[in-house]
């Protein structure tokens, strides 16, 4: 009988600190992930609060251009006051490197009104990712 009642009241203890529901931090797939303790933090990225620094809009550029299914790989760097973006275009396809450089080229112009040089050179690309690994 003292078993039965023991058990009843943790049930209760259970039931009354919650462990049986949900967490009281109520989150949705779109939410961000956060660590222990950093469910209080305020989570609002550069492009929402409406900010363009340098470093996310060289971002921006670079995760729009890698996107293409002909390049492989690109580094944006900004230099005395243009971007200067980088491209390593994928095996046989570097006959369409002039018409995708200039597309992207006039798209960024246009849209962020900002000095773009697109580079499609395979040693200009590596002189690029050089300096910018010295940098850092």
């Amino acid at each position: 009988m003292r078993l039965l009642h023991t058990y009843g009241i943790l049930l209760i203890l259970f039931q009354l600190t919650g462990c049986f529901n949900d967490s009281i931090y109520k989150r949705d797939e779109t939410s961000p992930k956060f660590q222990p303790r950093e469910y209080y933090r305020k989570h609002v990225s550069f492009s929402e609060a409406g900010v363009s620094n340098a470093s996310s809009l060289a971002e921006e550029i670079k995760r729009e251009i890698t996107k293409d299914k002909y390049i492989k790989r690109a580094v944006v760097v900004k230099e005395d006051g243009k971007y200067v973006v980088a491209i390593q275009m994928k095996s046989y396809h570097y006959s369409k490197a002039e018409t995708l450089s200039k597309k992207y080229k006039q798209a960024w112009e246009k849209q962020w009104k900002i000095p773009i040089e697109i580079t499609f050179n395979p040693g200009e690309y590596r002189k690029v990712e050089r300096d910018l690994a010295t940098k850092k």
